[in-house]
């Protein structure tokens, strides 16, 4: 009686997806973003299903399965601006003149004075209180004691910055997905890297920005749902991409 191959023995080697996947997408401009930051990720599937059923016990006798839906999600711990930027369906404007603002804050008197961190754009919006609320003027300031704190109000002052405007009719585009992702053997050794490529997926608009009191990581995520491109008969494939011996 022949021997029945375990399944070890039929596969030949065990594999294993122990870890996150680097992301990359490349817009039609040849644009490329690109995180290997990842934190997690998360693809899934969802088909709707209509049972056929018939006979006297009511059996399923077939299902008809339509509207194939992939969804893709990345966690990213690092936040990036281009990543952001999609997001905004805005592109990075370098080198912008832009209104900048100081956000009120105590300053140490000196010499009769204080030292505004920037130079307001109109000195008429910068409004001087002291401790209990009191208004004071920079003359009433230059006859205040050295180490006496005073208080400044909020103020526009002009900056060069990385510009990305959120405008209301701007939405995210899309891009080609490459998922790249490490696979292990039992010895916990890289033999192959598996390839997850879609065609075309498009961002999900909606994203939120956590933040806390508490220094600690945070990540953001983004959705994309894969679509199907023009010319193209599948959303995708995967290749596994055997490393050299």
């Amino acid at each position: 009686m022949p021997t029945q191959a375990s399944p070890r023995q039929a596969n030949h080697q065990i594999e294993f997806l122990l870890s996150v996947a680097d992301v990359l997408l490349l817009d039609d401009a040849g644009n490329q973003l690109a995180s290997a930051t990842l934190k997690s990720h998360n693809m899934t599937q969802s088909v709707d299903t209509t049972e056929i059923r018939g006979g006297q016990s009511n059996d399923v006798l077939a299902t008809i399965k339509n509207n194939k839906t992939i969804e893709v999600t990345i966690e990213d711990v690092q936040q990036q601006r281009d990543f952001i930027a999609m997001m905004l369906g805005a592109e990075i404007q370098k080198g912008a003149t832009v209104d900048a603002y100081v956000l009120p804050q105590g300053l140490i008197v000196k010499d009769g004075a204080v030292q505004l961190p920037q130079t307001p754009k109109s000195t008429e919006d910068v409004v001087y209180t002291k401790a209990d609320g009191t208004v004071v003027t920079t003359s009433e300031i230059s006859s205040m004691a050295d180490g006496d704190i005073v208080f400044c109000s909020g103020y526009a002052y002009e900056a060069q910055a990385e510009k990305m405007a959120i405008a209301s009719d701007k939405f995210a585009g899309s891009f080609k997905m490459v998922l790249d992702e490490q696979v292990f053997n039992e010895d916990m050794q890289v033999v192959a890297r598996k390839q997850t490529v879609f065609h075309k997926v498009i961002p999900n608009d909606s994203f939120t920005l956590d933040g806390s009191a508490e220094r600690a990581e945070k990540t953001i995520s983004y959705t994309f749902t894969v679509a199907l491109e023009q010319g193209q008969q599948d959303l995708g494939y995967v290749i596994y991409i055997n490393e050299a011996n």
